[in-house]
């Protein structure tokens, strides 16, 4: 199978390498800017690295999209025209407008769209999946979660964070659309989002002319209420969430690699490490989307699926930017 890679920052050049790991020998890749092409074509030698995105997309039977948001969408429009099935990198988009008519497209024409939340492949995150479903903590009535890092000092060290698309709205930077991961785990494990209350926006001395934070109080349809933060200032890099049930609770914590479930019964925690590593959830993923472009798997987020995760947000911003609550 050929692949075309459609940018070539840090996760672009990631699923270059991973995909290549996983036994695909076709790759192809393109980044708007010669220096990230003349850098790519030195660390991947078997990549063909193309001088436009056409020539790029010739050919392959899939594509993986790892630009600004700004351009996922275009960029999806040109591969659904030529048939080739899309993994396109969170978030699906920049906003909600034009992506039902590209999904109708893809669905037309038989082809699969993978939106690239990696978390849903992490295994301490699958355990929390089978726990959920075993109804270990029984009916869940709350959740919460955080999602940060400092934005100069994790994205970009050692460079200027100014330059990049992050700082920038056009682009479509910004905290609540780059740090969604959290709206979409959580929206995985409890279910559909049905109704928001937020604050966007941008507090800190970050000079950014996007939202640097993200507090979303949501209600999942289920009834189960959820607290969603994120922000681009937090010194200490940390994911974590809680989810409360009538029988237990059951925590994430992201750098400690753990599952902790309290069993009011026994009066204890349980404790579940694991010894995975970051890049192992991206692997998996790259065989998972193989595995659906070859017909052998339909995909664990699909389109559709992303596109849900695009409305909370779309609520979340006009919630914060109306100060009520905004169905979704």
């Amino acid at each position: 199978m050929k692949l075309a890679i459609v940018g070539l920052g840090s996760i672009g050049r990631r699923h270059l390498g991973n995909f290549h790991t996983v036994g695909v020998d076709a790759l192809a890749a393109y980044d708007a800017a010669p220096a990230a092409r003349e850098a790519a074509a030195a660390q991947f030698p078997y990549a063909r690295i193309a001088t436009t995105v056409e020539t790029a997309l010739d050919g392959a039977q899939a594509v993986i999209v790892c630009t600004p948001p700004d351009s996922h969408l275009a960029i999806a429009r040109m591969a659904v025209e030529r048939g080739q099935h899309l993994m396109i990198e969170k978030p699906l988009t920049q906003t909600v407008d034009g992506v039902e008519d590209v999904l109708r497209a893809a669905d037309a024409n038989n082809l699969r769209v993978l939106t690239a939340y990696n978390w849903r492949y992490w295994p301490p995150m699958l355990l929390v999946e089978q726990l959920l479903k075993d109804g270990r903590i029984g009916a869940v009535r709350a959740g919460r979660t955080e999602y940060a890092y400092h934005l100069p000092q994790h994205r970009y060290p050692g460079r200027d964070y100014r330059q990049f698309y992050m700082a920038q709205a056009r682009q479509g930077g910004g905290c609540v659309l780059d740090e969604s991961h959290a709206i979409d785990y959580m929206r995985w494990l409890l279910g559909d989002i049905v109704e928001v209350s937020a604050l966007v926006d941008r507090v800190s001395s970050l000079e950014i002319d996007t939202d640097d934070i993200a507090d979303l109080t949501v209600r999942f349809a289920s009834g189960c209420v959820g607290n969603i933060h994120m922000n681009l200032f937090a010194w200490n890099m940390h994911s974590h969430f809680e989810l409360m049930g009538e029988d237990g609770v059951i925590q994430w914590r992201r750098f400690e690699n753990e599952i902790r479930v309290f069993d009011p019964k026994a009066n204890r925690w349980e404790i579940y490490p694991f010894g995975c590593q970051l890049n192992d959830m991206y692997v998996d993923e790259a065989r998972h989307f193989l595995a659906c472009a070859r017909g052998e798997a339909v995909p664990k987020c699909d389109g559709w699926d992303g596109f849900k995760t695009m409305k909370v947000i779309d609520a979340a911003r006009r919630a914060s930017a109306e100060r009520r609550w905004v169905r979704v």
